[in-house]
């Protein structure tokens, strides 16, 4: 008697175990980050970005069907008093594009790396004075943060560099040097984000 208890309750708890390991087991499963290229931001985008040089304007992007890459398209006009009111106004227009590869996605965020070219046409007012051309490269990785499926948040990190009439070569996140400051000065990492939503 005493050993049919003792078989009887063995196998209630082996079966206990088994059951709460499968439950531990799909609890972990469905809590493990998914490979890219799952997740959201997939077809046609807008928004609003920054380059690293610190140059922005409104994003146009697009998400492959099967996520594997995205590209953003950047497109920036500019009219300011840098003095403040009085003092000469600077222009600056902006076309860019750039490619991202998506090297690892999860439920709400994915993480890739890429990179792109952004051309800045800036003048001043001051009569008799020419306008300028700056080219700006960037390498490195980005992070989108989905908060809800077809919002994202973005931020951008990696080397950039500016060539033209104010050369800049940075490493970090965004920077308000370069030609987004045509007038020069000291550059200093702001960390701005850029935001996109996906008409999916």
């Amino acid at each position: 008697m005493r050993r049919m208890i003792l078989v009887a309750s063995t196998f209630v708890a082996a079966a206990f175990l088994t059951a709460s390991s499968a439950q531990a087991q799909s609890a972990v499963a469905s809590a493990t980050i998914s490979p890219a290229p799952s997740g959201h931001g997939h077809g046609v985008g807008v928004g609003a970005v920054t380059m690293l040089n610190g140059t922005s304007g409104a994003l146009f992007t697009w998400g492959s069907s099967g996520g594997g890459f995205h590209v953003d398209g950047l497109f920036g006009l500019h009219h300011f008093h840098p003095g403040g009111p009085g003092t000469n106004n600077v222009t600056d227009f902006t076309i860019g594009g750039r490619f991202w590869y998506h090297l690892h996605a999860a439920s709400f965020a994915d993480f890739s790396l890429g990179g792109g070219v952004g051309i800045i046409n800036w003048s001043t007012g001051v009569p008799g004075t020419s306008s300028n051309t700056d080219v700006s490269v960037e390498a490195g990785g980005q992070i989108r943060a989905f908060i809800v499926p077809n919002v994202a948040l973005l931020a951008d990190l990696g080397l950039g560099a500016t060539f033209g009439n104010n050369d800049n070569v940075l490493i970090g996140s965004q920077s308000v040097t370069g030609s987004a400051s045509p007038e020069g000065g000291s550059g200093f990492v702001v960390g701005t984000l850029g935001i996109a939503y996906f008409f999916e």
